[in-house]
């Protein structure tokens, strides 16, 4: 099947390496993977085009590529539509070339319509939601949105998932580590995160705050942190006057190299506040690292309380606790480690979840031919 793959929010090939970018990187290789061909469409920024009247044309310009480009598809499929950045290209582009429109993620949020600044893109994604044949959901949120605007036909779940043979624990590398670190007696916990500001950087302040308390309980604790952004440098002084040598910073770890990252490690902390799906997670559960998240929204979708980590409530003191269990606990944190790589592989296989994607589109496409 010939599938045109559309991104409003940002291209496939953006070097900021982010969640949104994650995932539909990996939705465009597993639906390859399963024999499909995929066509990125020609890319034109849609974040907050209704602030921009001037970029109206170039829009509707971009519309007349991407359809020239989509010819001899059989279905279109938009990556993330929401009100800063909705799909206002997609059913356009559909509607030409007489194929199906499908969006994979699309957030609907009432609330968003109340508001003059965000009330023209609420009504910009609420009008590519109406206008899709189907749309896919990996998060709980998005699930409920659609419920309140669309019949239960035209939307379905679909779990997160990762490529099969993606990462794999490298023990040697993750030994490497805990000798630089002089970590080899010491728990190692991990964290990673896009170091910008906002819930990203607040959530790597509360990994801090959990560490260096238990450290002033008497707890021999090292903290490794893997990524970079715009507050790296802040976020490191930080850091380092919490917990002075027993921080290390990484940088940027490069995807095909979290294997050794998380091998350093014996946990993953990340409280994912607003974290809409959360892939670290997975990233980490399949390279043997038990996760302490909170449920504020969507670490509890892809880690598996009690199985595979803890996921506790959405407070400091809830979240140092839960980091605090494993701590103390090796054997009880060895044990959600050797369940974590079976449930990845078992549960977000992205083969297996986006097949469903692509079976979905087949179904569309034959019943329009």
């Amino acid at each position: 099947m010939k599938i045109a793959l559309c991104t409003p929010f940002k291209p496939l090939d953006n070097p900021s390496v982010s969640g949104d970018v994650t995932i539909v990187r990996d939705l465009r290789d597993a639906l390859a993977d399963l024999g499909h061909e995929v066509l990125p469409m020609p890319f034109f920024p849609a974040k907050e085009i209704w602030k921009h009247p001037g970029r109206w044309s170039g829009a509707y310009r971009a519309i007349s590529r991407m359809t020239e480009a989509a010819r001899g598809c059989e279905a279109w499929l938009t990556y993330n539509s929401y009100y800063k950045a909705p799909d206002v290209f997609g059913s356009a582009c559909a509607a030409r070339l007489a194929i199906p429109y499908a969006i994979f993620q699309a957030s609907y949020a009432v609330n968003r319509g109340n508001k003059l600044a965000t009330w023209p893109g609420y009504r910009l994604n609420r009008r590519a939601m109406l206008r899709a044949d189907h749309i896919f959901c990996n998060r709980a949120n998005d699930l409920r949105g659609c419920a309140k605007l669309l019949p239960p036909d035209r939307y379905s779940p679909v779990r997160p998932g990762l490529p099969v043979g993606l990462l794999a624990r490298d023990q040697e590398a993750g030994t490497r580590l805990r000798k630089e670190w002089g970590a080899m007696n010491a728990r190692v916990v991990l964290s990673a995160a896009m170091m910008r500001a906002g819930v990203k950087a607040e959530g790597l302040r509360w990994v801090f705050r959990a560490c260096a308390e238990l450290v002033e309980r008497g707890r021999d604790i090292v903290l490794g942190v893997a990524g970079d952004g715009p507050c790296r440098a802040e976020l490191e002084s930080e850091a380092r006057k919490l917990l002075g040598g027993r921080v290390h910073f990484l940088g940027l770890v490069e995807r095909e190299l979290l294997g050794g990252f998380f091998a350093a490690g014996d946990l993953f902390a990340f409280p994912g506040l607003k974290e809409s799906v959360g892939m670290v997670y997975l990233e980490a559960q399949l390279c043997g690292l038990p996760v302490v998240a909170t449920d504020d929204e969507g670490a509890p979708q892809v880690v598996a309380h009690n199985r595979t980590g803890l996921i506790t409530g959405a407070t400091i003191e809830n979240f140092t606790r839960g980091v605090d269990e494993l701590v103390r606990d090796p054997e009880r944190c060895a044990a959600l480690a050797a369940n974590a790589p079976h449930y990845v592989t078992e549960e977000h296989d992205a083969r297996r979840n986006y097949g469903y994607v692509a079976a979905t589109l087949r179904r569309l496409a034959e019943a329009r031919a």
